[in-house]
């Protein structure tokens, strides 16, 4: 549908005879789709489901309360966000690594801007990957010239960091250890650098933050904008 909305947008601005600039598609798609159905289903749906974070039954009643009120009531059940439920290195890798052995990888992958995941497995015990970083062809480069929207010059990065003292106050940094592309690569000050050129859109890294906004704990540090491609983008 809101495919269908951005193509009237379009043939009205090729009727009027209008440019394709911001402010033209801002009034003739942007105006209309927050006027559709779509935006009101939106703000219905937008915590029916929170009860499943307590049990099905729950969550049941809780999409009802939804939908019969137009998304005024629903199940107030606090969801289990990705930041309470992983484990620190410490935690995860004691049983294998002593605690001065992790610190030692940090700083030395720290200081060499590289990410921790080879360091750490590799010294728990799992073989390295044959040709890991060393192929022709990566996935991503694969994925650039198979018709992934690509990076545009002069638009603004679509990830960014909201605070960057939450990036520096971080200690897993899992946005790093996720991107298979090597977009984000640890920065100076602890804030990742992010390379606009490697990033495949697949949102790992949104999903992975574990910096929760103070004063606001559904949304984290790391906002995935959309960018030049859009939000119309089947990797968005």
């Amino acid at each position: 549908m809101t495919g269908v909305l951005l193509a009237h947008a379009v043939t009205d601005l090729l009727a009027a005879g209008k440019p394709f600039g911001r402010h033209e598609l801002d009034e003739a798609y942007v105006a209309r789709r927050r006027h559709s159905w779509i935006e009101t289903e939106g703000v219905v749906a937008e915590r029916a489901r929170d009860g499943f974070h307590a049990g099905v039954v729950t969550g049941l009643v809780g999409m009802a309360l939804s939908g019969l009120s137009g998304g005024r009531l629903f199940m107030p059940v606090e969801p289990r966000r990705p930041h309470e439920r992983v484990r620190s290195l410490a935690q995860y890798f004691g049983d294998r690594i002593p605690a001065a052995e992790i610190d030692r990888i940090v700083r030395d992958c720290t200081q060499s801007g590289q990410p921790l995941h080879d360091a750490l497995l590799e010294r728990a015990g799992w073989p390295a990957i044959p040709y890991d970083g060393a192929l022709l062809v990566s996935h991503q480069d694969a994925l650039l010239v198979g018709g992934k929207v690509q990076a545009a010059a002069g638009y603004a990065d679509h990830v960014i960091f909201h605070d960057p003292a939450l990036c520096r106050d971080c200690q897993t940094r899992l946005c790093i250890e996720m991107c298979s592309g090597q977009a984000l690569m640890p920065g100076s000050g602890g804030v990742p650098v992010f390379d606009r050129e490697k990033c495949i859109h697949c949102g790992a890294c949104y999903w992975s933050c574990m910096q929760p906004l103070p004063g606001n704990p559904d949304r984290t540090n790391l906002v995935f904008r959309a960018g030049s491609g859009g939000l119309h983008s089947t990797e968005n």
